[in-house]
């Protein structure tokens, strides 16, 4: 009987640490998804090239199993990173993040607030910018769409 019962309580333990595992994660095709769902809020986003991610902003692309990186003219911004390497992509990030201060101090110091609020989050491998007024919310809008996506 006690065999039994460790049992029950052993499966239960493993099934509740692999749902609480599986909703953390981003797939690589919900990062796509994920985008669409930002852009619900931000218009006229456009791709920031990989060229320009790593000649100008120095970011070593290698460390990222998949990227989204976009702008636009009002000076909104988001990056959806995928990575094994949190630590480095986060330093190379906050680096990123000075350069486009410094450009951002120069010619629209109005955005610096913006940018000094913005939204850095984590959720299992992938990593969450946004820069841009509402950026909180649009945060919460990301949620909202990982759990209809990922029910637990």
């Amino acid at each position: 009987m006690l065999k039994k019962i460790s049992k029950i309580l052993m499966i239960s333990l493993i099934s509740i640490m692999l749902v609480g595992c599986g909703s953390s994660n981003i797939t690589e095709t919900d990062l796509k998804s994920v985008s669409s769902t930002i852009e619900k809020s931000l218009k006229n986003m456009e791709v920031v090239d990989d060229s320009t991610l790593e000649d100008v902003y120095d970011l070593d692309l290698s460390l990222m199993k998949e990227h989204i990186v976009k702008q636009n003219d009002d000076g909104d911004l988001y990056a959806l990173i995928k990575t094994d390497d949190t630590v480095k992509v986060k330093e190379q990030m906050k680096d990123y993040f000075g350069k486009v201060k410094e450009f951002n101090t120069a010619y629209s110091p109005e955005r610096l607030e913006i940018l000094e609020n913005r939204e850095e989050k984590e959720i299992g491998d992938t990593l969450i910018y946004i820069v841009a007024e509402d950026a909180s919310d649009i945060y919460q809008d990301i949620l909202e769409y990982i759990r209809v996506l990922l029910p637990e």
